[in-house]
């Protein structure tokens, strides 16, 4: 059924997403865990602190936008404990990833100003890690690919459609499972496939679902 305000609204959340993805691979690049060893990492930090802050500004808007675009998806779902579940396990994504963000863009720089010592700055960072890249990840896209296994099983005619979702979710917990592992370079290639693919396949989909002109 046609909805273009919620078509607009998910054009909106695919171009903030958007713009987080060429801040973490351009200017926030080189003070993240793949920019190299800790203290390197922290000089660059405190020489670009605003647009160190400001991307993890953009990504916590992203949080909040991947959040209303699962409640957007859920509108195409006839209401059910397990379309609650996977809203639930998306809500629950937010806590971890803005907890880590918070940390990345407020406290790691702030302590390291203050001269904490390398133990304690790498501890937050690998924390910090930990919590954005495998558990806030990991609720995501288990909550979004059980959102998209719900559509499949109500919109078969979207089948098409609804797989390039599954395949997106099905990368994004690959990166979670790299970040577990420490295998940061895997994880990078894993990062950029799948926001690449998410985030086409949010506009696609939403395409399909309310922007295609009622027949």
């Amino acid at each position: 059924m046609q909805n273009r305000r919620y078509f607009l609204c998910t054009l909106l959340i695919a171009f903030i997403i958007f713009i987080a993805c060429l801040l973490m691979a351009g200017p926030m690049r080189a003070g993240l865990p793949v920019g190299g060893d800790l203290p390197t990492r922290l000089q660059y930090i405190q020489a670009n602190l605003v647009v160190w802050q400001l991307g993890w500004l953009s990504w916590m808007i992203s949080a909040v936008s991947l959040l209303l675009f699962a409640h957007l998806l859920a509108t195409a779902l006839t209401p059910s404990v397990w379309r609650q579940f996977a809203l639930t396990l998306v809500g629950l994504g937010i806590i971890p990833d803005l907890s880590a963000e918070t940390l990345y863009a407020l406290a790691l720089p702030m302590l390291a100003q203050q001269g904490s010592s390398l133990d304690t700055l790498q501890f937050i960072d690998q924390f910090a890690m930990l919590l954005t890249g495998f558990l806030g990840n990991g609720l995501y896209n288990l909550g979004g690919l059980l959102l998209t296994l719900l559509l499949l099983k109500q919109h078969k005619h979207l089948a098409s459609w609804l797989y390039l979702g599954v395949l997106a979710w099905v990368l994004g917990l690959g990166l979670s499972l790299a970040i577990a592992l420490q295998q940061l370079a895997l994880a990078e290639i894993l990062t950029a496939a799948s926001m690449a693919l998410s985030t086409l396949w949010f506009v696609l989909i939403a395409y399909q679902l309310w922007g295609k002109p009622n027949v």
